[in-house]
């Protein structure tokens, strides 16, 4: 799963079949996950409704001050959001980091 995860046809097999599992989505997101592509994992574990994944994915974006990763992750649970304590950390991170614009869209 992980070697058809990290090339983009195999992402893209997945994502064009309307009868993926949604099990299959979170594998991928999983397998994603380890090989540290955060944003496509954020993609596939959007699709399988895994919130649990997303919020792993969430906790990097906060300590590195990635805005962009945080909000791919966010916009993709279903059921719950992160506390604003998390988004105030993340524009923290990303200030002390340089990434003055990720702080400045975090902001807004």
């Amino acid at each position: 799963m992980a070697k058809d995860a990290a090339q983009w046809e195999g992402r893209r097999a997945l994502t064009d079949n309307p009868g993926t599992a949604p099990l299959t989505y979170q594998k991928a997101g999983r397998s994603l996950m380890e090989l540290d592509q955060l944003c496509e994992a954020a993609v596939m574990c959007g699709r399988a409704a895994d919130n649990e994944g997303l919020m792993q994915i969430i906790d990097p974006a906060v300590v590195e001050g990635n805005f962009f990763l945080f909000q791919a992750a966010v916009s993709r649970l279903k059921d719950q959001r992160p506390d604003k304590s998390r988004l105030k950390s993340l524009i923290s991170s990303a200030e002390k980091n340089g990434k003055l614009l990720y702080a400045e869209q975090a902001q807004k």
